[in-house]
């Protein structure tokens, strides 16, 4: 026959190890869930930097653009001053 004591112990061993499994169950079902979640996470970001990427493009251009136009206007005022002191050489021997 088994004390009473052991009898305890038996129900006691068998409930814990029923809840460890139920608990080790519901951890695995959230690690799973967890992974699903990150996947989309790294989706959204995927698709996030695409979108920079496309904007940050034109923006680069138009940068590129204003640079150009900064050196022409640059470069006609070299024009412009040097046409300026031609015209004032040419009126200084006039004079």
């Amino acid at each position: 026959m088994l004390d009473p004591i052991q009898i305890l112990l038996t129900v006691i061993v068998t409930t814990l190890t029923i809840l460890l499994v139920v608990i080790g169950v519901e951890v695995f079902r959230i690690l799973m869930e967890t992974k699903k979640t990150l996947e989309r996470v790294n989706k959204i970001l995927d698709k996030v930097e695409q979108v920079t990427e496309t904007m940050s493009r034109p923006m680069e251009s138009m940068s590129n653009l204003v640079a150009g136009i900064k050196q022409g206007v640059g470069l006609v005022k070299v024009f412009a001053k040097w046409f300026k002191e031609d015209d004032d050489e040419t009126e200084s021997e006039e004079e």
